[in-house]
């Protein structure tokens, strides 16, 4: 049983009313929450990094960045990403100073970097891709994210089991005070101390945690990714 549970009769909520939670039911209620959590496989990958060139003549610097673009779209193509699914439209332009003057003088130059987004929809081709990245020069701050590809299809599922695990819990908690569950009067995808702080105060929960997949590399695709959902009820007690 969560310890965040709370069952108050009405003249307990009456008298918590007067402290500064008015818009309590005036009924006895219990409140609950319920979980809901799968780890599934990956089926679509993102990358995010940075490009950078620096020259003391900012149109010698826009050369080299080009340059550099044109090898990323390269080795991007060779890997089976389409253009559709590249973002390099974000662009830093900054002016820094050299540790050392050149020899013709310059103690500044122009700094520019590119950022980008990949979407990677053939994990088969995720290691090679990688790799090839992190090979090249002028590739910095590399990313990776996860995903699937029906993840609204499945938050919706998972939201649907977490609502049942809050009735649930719901009808045992009530059951125990020899009550029945009601109907639901306030529901939350967040602890309910976010709207009555002080009554509804998460306290921890007695649930053990969900184990983790084994550790893996930085870029590597993991065997499987959480997916988890919550929500938080107060139902009327019959």
């Amino acid at each position: 049983m969560m310890r965040g549970v709370r069952l108050l009769a009405a003249a307990v909520a009456l008298a918590c009313a007067t402290a500064g939670a008015a818009d309590l039911p005036q009924h006895p209620f219990v409140s609950t929450g319920g979980k809901a959590q799968a780890w599934l496989k990956p089926d679509i990958g993102e990358l995010r990094f940075d490009t950078g060139a620096q020259h003391t003549s900012g149109e010698a610097a826009a050369a080299l960045l080009e340059e550099v673009a044109a090898a990323i779209a390269a080795t991007l193509a060779e890997h089976g990403v389409p253009e559709a699914d590249i973002d390099s439209s974000e662009l830093t332009k900054k002016t820094v100073k050299l540790s050392h003057a050149t020899a013709d003088g310059a103690t500044e130059a122009a700094l520019l970097e590119r950022h980008y987004r990949v979407q990677v929809r053939d994990l088969a081709r995720w290691p090679d891709l990688v790799a090839a990245l992190l090979a090249r020069d002028h590739v910095d701050g590399l990313s990776v994210e996860f995903n699937r590809t029906d993840s609204e299809q499945v938050n919706r599922e998972l939201m649907t089991q977490a609502a049942q695990d809050a009735r649930n819990n719901g009808t045992l908690l009530a059951q125990s005070f020899g009550r029945k569950l009601g109907a639901a009067v306030a529901i939350a995808r967040g602890p309910l101390d976010k709207v009555a702080p002080g009554i509804f105060a998460e306290t921890g929960s007695d649930r053990p945690p969900v184990a983790r997949p084994p550790s893996r590399s930085s870029y590597a695709v993991p065997p499987a990714i959480p997916f988890a959902q919550s929500v938080t009820a107060v139902f009327r007690l019959k």
